[in-house]
């Protein structure tokens, strides 16, 4: 079979959605903060790894930077770059299966300069294929894949929930993954009602989701099913956390962007870069709103929903302010956010902090108490 396939969406090159943007924004935004903490944490690794398994040309049509640029980028424009180059060599790896495409994305990197200690792979194939046997090998000679974030952005709704988890058993690995809904969703709901001629399609999914695990995904409403899909990625790839934004056009959801992971710091880190790209809460972004536009005003996020989790956690008893932004990980707001609401709530005499020295801050751990209304 020729390595080479035919471009599934050439239209897509010809248009920079808002949907592109915030793509691309958390992408940036996310490996801002990946790239210093692998190289120059406690635990620095010598080597890193991006691997982005369709590539695509590098570039839209009218000049966007595609991912595959986007993640160069934001190495070579980091400020801590030298730094991450001085202790740390990074390799990027960037796998298109279209032969204009990839002639295209190897036209835009070559026209880079690139220091030392980095390292650009761009080659044709199937990226799930090359993964698998890379992994496979690495197996049989017992080595380690580099701490990695690899981005998954498929042409179509296939997703290889086994290789998803295969992935994930290595340490330090960090999935970004396009899961096409739409599409995906049109598919589960037309394999459930049992049509015999579908046969077909039943056996897609089992692929998909390395069994039949997929008839779970039966909610009557689009967007809970998208929510139970979410969670069954997760289950399947073994991640302790599966952060996600819901991507719509026309107010439906489109796709979904889910981030996978077992570690606390990268949940921490997607949900920061979330909120970043929509600012005034809700894990949504629409391909209606101008990715150009200057807000005059920066949209804020209501807090009241986090308010009262506090007073739900608080109500069966003090906690210390590091137990709730440790509970908090499992929810959408930030610690910041958290934070903010306590200090608030004190000051308006809902809680009380016992136990701590200094200011009344998180990094002195007060316990926190609800005050008791007068005549209780």
């Amino acid at each position: 079979m020729s390595e080479f396939t035919a471009d599934g969406n050439p239209e897509y090159w010809t248009e920079y959605s808002n949907l592109q943007h915030v793509k691309h924004a958390l992408i940036r935004n996310y490996l801002n903060g990946w790239f210093p903490k692998l190289a120059l944490g406690p635990w620095g690794s010598s080597r890193l790894l991006y691997i982005d398994t369709h590539a695509g040309r590098g570039k839209h049509l009218k000049g966007q930077l595609g991912s595959p640029l986007v993640a160069l980028r934001t190495l070579l424009d980091h400020t801590s770059r030298d730094k991450i180059l001085a202790k740390t060599e990074v390799r990027f790896i960037f796998v298109e299966r279209n032969e204009a495409n990839l002639s295209a994305l190897k036209s835009e990197l070559a026209a880079i300069q690139v220091p030392k200690k980095v390292f650009i792979d761009a080659k044709a194939g199937d990226a799930f294929e090359i993964i698998d046997n890379t992994i496979t090998s690495y197996d049989r000679e017992g080595a380690w894949l580099a701490p990695s974030f690899i981005f998954v952005d498929p042409y179509g709704f296939k997703l290889p929930s086994k290789l998803l988890r295969k992935l994930l058993s290595y340490p330090k690995i960090e999935l970004f993954v396009n899961v096409i809904w739409r599409e995906l969703d049109m598919a589960v709901c037309q394999a459930r009602s049992g049509n015999q001629e579908l046969e077909g399609l039943v056996g897609t999914l089992n692929s998909i989701f390395d069994g039949d695990a997929w008839r779970s995904i039966s909610a009557d409403d689009p967007d809970e099913r998208a929510v139970q899909c979410v969670e069954l990625f997760r289950k399947l790839s073994g991640a302790r956390w599966g952060t996600y934004i819901r991507m719509l056009d026309k107010n439906r959801v489109r796709y979904l962007l889910l981030h996978l992971t077992k570690h606390p710091d990268g949940r921490d880190l997607m949900k920061g870069c979330i909120w970043q790209a929509c600012p005034d809460g809700g894990y949504y972004a629409s391909k209606s709103d101008n990715p150009d536009q200057q807000l005059l005003i920066e949209p804020e996020p209501d807090l009241a929903l986090l308010g009262n989790w506090v007073i739900e956690r608080l109500r069966h008893g003090p906690k210390n302010w590091q137990f709730l932004i440790d509970e908090l990980r499992e929810e959408l707001w930030l610690s910041k956010q958290l934070n903010e609401v306590v200090r608030s709530m004190r000051k308006n005499g809902q809680i009380i902090g016992e136990n701590y020295t200094g200011r009344f801050a998180a990094t002195n751990n007060p316990r926190l108490r609800l005050r008791e209304k007068s005549g209780e």
